[in-house]
């Protein structure tokens, strides 16, 4: 599933990465899957921490998805490490811009962002909270640094500022599952809701399920309904698993009344 804020994270990438490419993999080897599976769940953050540091430019690598499917798996045990990298990160010093601590801060919103969207909502736990914590120290540390500002374009003043704050405002309220169900229930049943309302189904499912983002995977459709003025029909994700949400939403819309 190719998600809102994971294109985001690829264009951005791209566009402020535009460097002379530098061979750096030989600082790092990949581990075969059996390896990686034999990893506790903080060795495998580090891994990743590490396959962002040393082969960020190289767009065809798989080994990020192979170690991220396990870091899914481990959910909430793998946040204390993913912390303690957040925390490692603090460009008003000299010390966090060196020793690719940008990097792995780098690969540390995007984990966030995968284990919220496809695991579990981390404000839904007090793990998860501490770790959204941690992001917005992290924030606040790049704000204090002069990040975020317009008309910067160096990657670390603005995408990586960007993308840190888009993956906090996304576990706080509504991500892209929560976008992904609200496409689901207009496709499959022609129900309408507004952010408003996905918010407040959003916290029920969490009440009930923290887990809810891992009931069901994506499929992307043309949705033919929501046509813009070009003639061209909205791409949008969709639940598989469809009826196991519709059922939760009659029970949230009984709950209202």
């Amino acid at each position: 599933m190719i998600t809102r804020l994971f294109a985001r994270r690829l264009f951005l990438l791209w566009v402020f990465s535009l460097v002379p490419f530098v061979n750096t993999c030989a600082q790092y080897h990949h581990k075969s899957e059996s390896e990686i599976a034999a990893l506790t769940p903080a060795q495998r953050v580090d891994e990743y921490a590490n396959e962002q540091a040393f082969h960020k430019y190289d767009v065809l690598d798989q080994q990020r998805a192979l170690i991220s499917k396990y870091i899914l798996r481990d959910g909430l045990r793998a946040l204390p490490r993913m912390v303690e990298i957040i925390d490692e990160y603090d460009p008003t010093r000299e010390s966090g811009r060196i020793d690719h601590r940008g990097e792995r801060f780098d690969a540390m919103w995007m984990l966030l962002s995968d284990l919220d969207r496809a695991a579990v909502r981390l404000r839904a736990s007090p793990e998860g909270l501490k770790a959204m914590d941690a992001l917005a120290r992290a924030i606040d540390r790049m704000r204090a640094a002069g990040y975020g500002k317009k008309d910067q374009h160096e990657w670390a003043e603005h995408g990586r500022f960007d993308s840190a704050v888009t993956a906090l405002d996304d576990t706080k309220g509504i991500d892209d599952t929560d976008e992904a169900i609200r496409d689901t229930l207009w496709v499959k049943y022609k129900l309408k809701m507004s952010d408003k309302d996905l918010l407040a189904f959003s916290n029920f499912l969490i009440a009930r399920d923290p887990g809810y983002p891992a009931w069901s995977e994506t499929y992307d459709i043309k949705d033919y309904s929501r046509v813009n003025a070009a003639g061209n029909p909205a791409q949008v994700y969709i639940m598989k698993e469809s009826d196991r949400f519709y059922e939760a939403y009659l029970q949230f819309k009984k709950q209202r009344l």
